[in-house]
């Protein structure tokens, strides 16, 4: 959409229909970094919203705030220089995407002031200019004629309108006859799947397989777009981020497989200690058949050997000790590669920090920040009078164990394989009924890797009976106790109970 200047006009038209006589009250940055006016207009304070460097440009009215982000120094000159001015005008050029936006005001004398604020839509080459008198007060983005030959746009400088591929027209005020009837026709709309493809003043080829439809507002639909391709833009960011952690993980992955590797390779050597130290029995045994300069050196020889013997031998417990950490550390990267897989993109920098601990450290530990919001917990309520609650993050999982949970609430957990932590717990501190730990099997079922299977073992204990593993990022456990239940996986909705708070 705006690839025309038709559409251009219409959309003049409408912010002139809507905003003609409201006054400027701020002007700013939004929390995303669009260019904003806040204007009211008979009690109706909106914002407009504009995007210029977007694919396609966007201008939107919102019933928004301005965000708190530094503004740069056009938005300072902006505020300062349209802050109480009226909105007297929108118009167009003839066959150009570009909005004059004109704002006026008079003095106790009378005497008027009128600025220009120039939208040049143009995707990937967008702009926003305020203009006094022909002459620039400050843009959006300046170049000078170094940068451009063609025109400049530099505060101070004159303002040269955007070149036509045809000759330079002037602004028309009014649209001409033959084009007023069409443009105050509902605009074609065209959809796939619900997601808005393309709108225009006419009827267009080559959208047989879609929804059409006839809408009046293009503002209504630029808002909708916008809409649309802020969800698209948070699923690719979302999507770069899991690749991101996944790139990380098989790093660390190959790093702690090429240890385990050299582990093993010690071991296999330190495995074979033994024939060490019978090369240097048997040296020794024979020193009596050698001559005095060759005994001094096989006795050399056969203390080296002994030596290598001490040493792989005082070497297996840390050989041990380290395999276990290799180990484990390759575990913990298992589950956090499933948790980058399953938890949503808002918690997703939860995992990005258990991520950051997985390497080595030195010094004191870097623990990386995460904003902490309260929601709340995703859990049920059972027929039976038990809560069940379950993690959906890392940082959640721990929060839910070593935080909220009691010494003798139930915890549970799939069998050897990354999964959720999940929670029973009983107010009435009764003997928790069959049905109920059936239910927490199968929720703890479900929220693990194994959730496609037909069944899953899981393991249950008392949180008493589970501690945080040393130097391991949150939400991984050691536990003792357990005992094992086969479980059907199962979401929150099972059996009709409904969930105080579906998945994320």
């Amino acid at each position: 959409m705006l690839t025309d200047w038709l559409l251009i006009r219409r959309l003049a038209q409408e912010i002139e229909e809507r905003l003609r006589g409201a006054r400027v009250e701020d002007a700013g940055l939004t929390a995303d970094g669009r260019v904003g006016l806040v204007l009211r207009r008979r009690g109706e304070r909106v914002l407009l919203a504009l995007d210029v460097f977007a694919s396609p440009p966007l201008v939107t009215i919102e019933d928004e705030e301005l965000g708190i982000a530094a503004e740069p120094g056009f938005v300072r000159a902006l505020e300062r220089s349209l802050r109480g001015m009226i909105l007297t005008r929108a118009s167009v050029r003839r066959n150009d995407r570009l909005i004059r936006l004109t704002f006026g005001s008079r003095s106790s004398f009378g005497v008027g002031d009128e600025l220009e604020l120039y939208l040049e839509l143009v995707p990937r080459y967008g702009n926003l200019v305020l203009v006094k008198g022909g002459t620039v007060i400050a843009a959006r983005k300046e170049f000078a004629p170094s940068e451009n030959a063609r025109r400049a746009v530099t505060a101070g400088g004159g303002y040269e309108l955007p070149p036509l591929p045809a000759r330079t027209v002037a602004i028309a005020a009014q649209t001409p006859p033959d084009e007023a009837a069409e443009l105050d026709e509902p605009l074609y709309v065209y959809r796939r799947g619900g997601q808005l493809l393309q709108a225009y003043v006419a009827p267009l080829e080559g959208f047989d397989d879609v929804e059409p439809s006839r809408e009046n507002s293009l503002l209504a639909l630029l808002a909708e777009l916008r809409t649309q391709l802020t969800a698209r833009a948070g699923g690719e960011r979302v999507a770069a981020r899991r690749s991101a952690i996944a790139k990380r993980l098989d790093a660390r992955e190959r790093k702690l497989g090429a240890e385990l590797a050299q582990i093993a390779a010690k071991q296999e050597r330190a495995d074979r200690r033994e024939a060490l130290r019978a090369e240097g029995e048997q040296i020794f045994s024979t020193l009596h058949e050698l001559g005095d300069d060759e005994r001094e050196a096989a006795k050399e020889r056969a203390a080296a050997l002994f030596a290598e013997y001490k040493r792989l031998g005082k070497s297996l417990p840390h050989l041990a000790t380290r395999e276990r950490a290799v180990r484990q550390s390759l575990e913990a990267v298992e589950t956090l590669r499933w948790e980058s897989e399953r938890t949503a993109g808002e918690d997703l920098g939860a995992v990005e920090a258990a991520v950051a601990e997985l390497g080595p450290r030195r010094g004191a530990p870097a623990v990386a920040r995460v904003a902490k919001r309260k929601r709340p917990p995703l859990e049920l309520r059972t027929p039976g009078g038990s809560r069940i609650v379950v993690g959906r993050s890392p940082a959640e999982n721990a929060e839910l164990t070593f935080r909220l949970a009691r010494p003798n609430d139930v915890w549970f957990h799939a069998k050897g394989i990354p999964g959720a932590h999940v929670i029973l717990a009983r107010d009435d501190r009764a003997e928790v009924p069959e049905e109920d730990l059936a239910a927490a099997a199968s929720l703890a079922a479900y929220y693990s890797r194994a959730k496609a299977s037909s069944s899953v073992p899981v393991d249950y204990t008392l949180r008493k009976h589970v501690r945080k593993q040393r130097a391991a990022p949150p939400g991984l456990v050691w536990y003792t106790h357990a005992k094992t239940i086969v479980a059907e996986p199962k979401s929150l909705d099972w059996q009709g109970v409904a969930p105080r708070k579906d998945p994320v």
